[in-house]
């Protein structure tokens, strides 16, 4: 489910930034008034921004487009305040040495080896003049404004709750232009690794947002998150925060690894787990984080950051709806001229995303094959998957485990209603063995074949409400006895089926030792009857 997040802004121009190349002043200046339209993107999380323009210095021009010339420090600027802090700079101080008025500034910032558009050097120019930057500036709303003529610097001023905040961006005014946003921010998807059914996607063996397993089973998941454009930083931060629900244990084998795409390979893939604090490793809910991505060898922008850990299903899992919900966020830099460190750096977060994961319940009925409504309390069996192992049960006939013996699985006995029940099982096909028959009844001949056969939604874009699991994530269970068709309860998550039992008496089966007794008495009564007959015939002989 891929995610338009809440994130940075940057503001960008149809005109050059801080414009590149000037030819000197203007020979015949005039003043002008410029048109700047600004467009606000329909997106939601980028609605209801706000703009602010801060003159940095005015001057006049000889034509439309032409250069500045006889330009005079701005309303917005203090400006020896700002040349001060340009020639401090570490980075681009040599190119202010020398600059004392508003006239060097425009020379110099106008050498585009220097400072290119939208390039580091300016990018820097801009974070200097918006902190020192003074006055209310002038609002821009959506759609057409007029400027003076001049150098601006114009910031994304939009305040309160989650809200993106800007990329400062200066630039020179000096005809009409179209100012846009342009976002730069991470993305974060959270994906469950389905174990049986056929999944397609960009996120990898079976990964999407649905999936069913056995209590006892270890569910894979991963949270991805992309590398944003980071330029406009010094550090930034970049956590991963995951809530599991009741039914999983804490998580194990927490990894973390670096990806060219959204599909993790481990054996391809960087593992970066040390350049990660991952905090509360043992708890349902636990945090993977770096203060500084950007000192993470081998971190660009469009590359993915993939955490990757495993947890147990376990006997509090929801069985049915409302299934087993796992929600996580990221939480990243947003301010880029504020970039702080540790717990004080500006944040912002990704909207939530979760993934869900069901579990079933098996009913078996025990019945007389002749009269339905005759329940039989007494018989026994052993529950075997499709691997050959065989269920072990808690008291309340969950599963904890699969074992390879058959005499260490747990034995199932129907109650006076001649029912016995399993909880906790996956989208499978299992075998129920009958060790002990009622009083009364034959065992049957071979294992009745189950089939539990669950209509989820396995995509990439369940909402990740629970109000819609029933409808977008879990449709219909559906069950079968040897191919006859029980029935499921979506609700529940229970898969209901009849097995019948044939009376008879405990007849010795053929080639078995009763018939050889049988056999030996038959042959002994021949043999007196042979002997009875030999000995009147001596008798009648003798007379």
């Amino acid at each position: 489910m891929n995610k338009v997040l809440k994130g940075l802004v940057a503001v960008t121009a149809s005109a050059a930034m801080a414009v590149a190349g000037f030819a000197g002043v203007a020979s015949s200046a005039m003043a002008a008034d410029n048109t700047v339209t600004v467009t606000v993107p329909t997106t939601a999380n980028l609605q209801n921004h706000t703009y602010t323009a801060y003159q940095i210095l005015t001057g006049s021009q000889a034509e439309s487009g032409g250069a500045l010339g006889s330009t005079s420090w701005g309303t917005g600027i203090n400006s020896t305040n700002f040349l001060t802090a340009l020639k401090a700079d570490n980075t681009i101080r040599s190119y202010f040495t020398n600059v004392n008025t508003s006239d060097e500034f425009v020379k110099a910032l106008g050498n585009a080896d220097n400072f290119a558009s939208n390039g580091a050097n300016t990018n820097i120019v801009a974070k200097i003049a918006l902190a020192n930057k003074t006055g209310d500036g002038t609002a821009l709303r959506n759609g057409a404004n007029t400027l003076a003529t001049g150098y601006y610097l114009i910031v994304d001023s939009t305040t309160g709750g989650n809200q993106t905040v800007y990329n400062p961006a200066v630039l020179a005014i000096t005809s009409n232009i179209t100012i846009q946003d342009k976002t730069s921010v991470p993305t974060l998807e959270k994906k469950v690794q389905e174990n049986k059914k056929s999944v397609t996607g960009e996120y990898g063996n079976g990964f999407n947002d649905v999936a069913d397993y056995n209590i006892g089973d270890d569910v894979p998941f991963h949270l991805i998150g992309s590398v944003p454009d980071m330029s406009q930083y010094e550090t930034y931060k970049y956590m991963f925060s995951d809530t599991l629900d009741d039914g999983f244990d804490a998580p194990t084998s927490v990894k973390v690894y670096l990806s060219d795409n959204k599909a993790l390979d481990t054996e391809e893939d960087a593992d970066i787990t040390s350049s990660f604090t991952i905090t509360n490793p043992l708890a349902k809910t636990f945090t993977v984080s770096t203060n500084n991505l950007k000192a993470i060898a081998g971190v660009a922008t469009g590359k993915y950051v993939i955490v990757s850990y495993t947890a147990k299903l376990n006997s509090s899992a929801q069985i049915g709806l409302p299934g087993n919900v796992n929600t996580a966020k990221l939480t990243y830099s947003n301010k880029p001229d504020q970039s702080g460190q540790g717990e004080n750096q500006p944040t912002g977060e990704t909207p939530e995303d979760k993934v869900i994961v069901f579990t079933y319940k098996l009913d078996t009925t025990k019945v007389d094959s002749d009269k339905d409504t005759t329940k039989l309390p007494g018989a026994e069996f052993k529950l075997k998957n499709a691997n050959n192992q065989y269920a072990v049960v808690d008291e309340d006939n969950k599963v904890t485990s699969w074992v390879d013996a058959e005499a260490d699985g747990s034995t199932l006995t129907s109650d006076d209603n001649g029912l016995f029940s399993v909880t906790g099982l996956d989208n499978d096909t299992y075998y129920l063995k009958e060790t002990k028959a009622p009083a009364g009844y034959n065992l049957p001949a071979r294992d009745f074949e189950v089939k539990i056969s669950a209509d989820t939604a396995n995509g990439q874009n369940w909402d990740g409400t629970k109000a819609t699991a029933a409808t977008d994530a879990l449709r219909k269970i559906d069950v079968t006895v040897d191919g006859t068709a029980g029935t499921g309860d979506v609700q529940t998550g229970t898969a209901a089926i009849v097995i019948k039992n044939t009376k008879g008496s405990s007849l010795p089966s053929t080639g078995g030792m009763g018939t050889t007794i049988l056999y030996a008495a038959g042959a002994a009564i021949v043999l007196v009857a042979a002997f009875g007959i030999a000995f009147a015939v001596r008798r009648r002989n003798a007379r």
